[in-house]
């Protein structure tokens, strides 16, 4: 059983997630598009969601961001989750996932929504390992997008 804490996302974080980028690649080519990490947390401002950094032992292994009410239809939706390349594979993003449903779920909500890029096929299996099923598809700024849905039991 993976055992994580967490807390909130501060400036002083931004070396630990230029990190995590840096071992994705996939993950700077579909998001960052060209933009600085400050330029790209700053699209999020307006939004009311919330960046985090989960830890387990004494140092941090991953960064989240999630909005409870989404503008487009008002539910949670998980945009990001980054986990440290050496500790992929062991449950962390699961243990996350699951962290938020049960947050959500408390909250009155019943399912937890993703969208991730259509011919991303890893994202997908991965978000179908971890409970998401294929919701629909959704075009914007040209780009086809999988929308998927956790529901809560």
């Amino acid at each position: 059983m993976v055992t994580l804490t967490w807390r909130r996302f501060q400036s002083t974080d931004l070396l630990f997630f230029h990190g995590l980028i840096s071992e994705s690649v996939k993950w700077s080519k579909n998001e960052l598009r060209g933009l600085s990490l400050e330029e790209y947390i700053a699209q999020y401002t307006d939004l009311p969601g919330e960046w985090r950094i989960w830890e387990q032992g004494e140092g941090p292994v991953a960064v989240s961001y999630h909005v409870e009410s989404a503008p487009s239809n008002q539910k949670p939706w998980v945009g990001t989750i980054l986990v440290k390349a050496d500790e992929r594979r062991r449950g962390i993003a699961l243990a996350i996932l699951n962290h938020l449903s049960n947050e959500f779920e408390l909250n009155g909500q019943r399912a937890l929504f993703a969208a991730v890029p259509f011919d991303e096929y890893e994202w997908s299996n991965f978000l179908t390992d971890c409970g998401f099923e294929q919701f629909k598809t959704e075009e914007n700024e040209g780009e086809t997008f999988l929308i998927m849905v956790r529901p809560f039991e």
